[in-house]
């Protein structure tokens, strides 16, 4: 009798232990983390990755690995997620435009905020926007009065359609009625490239990316997106300085799919916000222009639901809305 009754004990439990969730059956994480980033190496995205995921790893005393996936705009990356399994094991960290763009742009293989899950806004960066350090104009407003004057006869680089430095200048130009072309290139850098050697007039990119170029003299800056000057450019005015009401500021952070247990994004997100608090990675992030966050998943979540209706207006500004 006494053998029978530990028996359904026994049962019992492990019938309770199967139903909970993975964080609750052991303590999460328990072996390697893959954390997938759907853009190539050495951008912002994956500098910022790299940087937290060490520090994640010391947090948790596990192995954190980064792995790049890129492709299609990101949903390469997010797609590999997607079919991996939803216990907390592959996560990932993405741009917002994840959210708030690639689903109005492209095919995509989830619903935001259900299938891909926030858990904490890393970072946030604003946009520089420069000319090649000779060009005939060094005011936005005498950019603006220019491009105006000449229809179709300014050209701009972006890190690709969709990109946040797509939409940014997408937005601007249909702010002030300007006629640009757009020329994709491959990612950041090479759009600066681009504007360093003439081939073409214009870049509004990742302050990341463009902070050291403007302090060197190699390009003019003429504004930044940000709602305040930003302190790396005290020199250089925003947008709504000249454009009232013009803001833009992309952020990265981690998500996961929307099978993750709620524990395991809580512990995720807990460690994210003792990382954003480290005056060495504020230090780091604030030498690439990038203000450190770490935000609650339902602060984030927040963030995008705020953000979603005004990207979809950028969306058809730029004209890459999906049929």
């Amino acid at each position: 009798m006494v053998l029978k009754r530990i028996l359904v004990l026994t049962i019992a439990c492990l019938a309770l232990l199967a139903s909970m969730p993975a964080g609750y059956a052991q303590q999460w994480p328990s072996r390697t983390v893959k954390v997938v980033v759907p853009y190539g190496v050495g951008g912002v995205t994956d500098t910022m990755a790299r940087l937290t995921a060490d520090r994640l790893g010391k947090i948790f005393n596990q192995t954190f690995i980064v792995e790049n996936k890129p492709g299609a705009g990101g949903a390469l990356g997010v797609s590999y997620a997607m079919n991996s399994a939803q216990d907390g094991y592959t996560i990932l960290f993405i741009g917002s435009t994840m959210f708030t763009v690639l689903p109005l742009a492209h095919e995509v293989n989830y619903v935001p905020l259900k299938d891909l899950v926030p858990v904490s806004i890393t970072g946030t960066n604003g946009m520089v926007m420069v000319v090649g350090k000779d060009a005939p104009y060094s005011t936005l407003r005498e950019f603006i009065d220019y491009a105006k004057a000449n229809p179709g006869k300014l050209t701009y680089a972006s890190g690709g359609a969709a990109t946040n430095n797509h939409l940014d200048t997408a937005y601007l130009a249909g702010r002030e009625k300007m006629d640009m072309v757009h020329v994709p290139f491959t990612g950041g850098q090479a759009a600066l490239t681009a504007v360093l050697s003439k081939t073409v007039d214009m870049h509004f990119g990742n302050s990341s990316d463009l902070v050291e170029p403007v302090k060197a003299g190699t390009v003019k800056a003429l504004a930044v997106s940000t709602r305040e000057r930003m302190p790396q450019l005290p020199n250089v005015p925003t947008v709504a300085e000249t454009v009232p009401g013009y803001e833009y500021v992309a952020w990265n952070g981690y998500a996961v799919t929307g099978g993750v247990p709620k524990d395991v994004i809580d512990r995720l997100a807990g460690a994210l916000q003792t990382i954003a608090k480290d005056p060495e990675v504020i230090k780091i992030f604030s030498s690439l222009g990038i203000e450190s966050v770490g935000s609650t998943p339902e602060e984030a979540v927040a963030s995008l639901r705020k953000d979603m209706p005004v990207y979809s207006e950028m969306v058809d500004m730029a004209g890459v809305r999906k049929k």
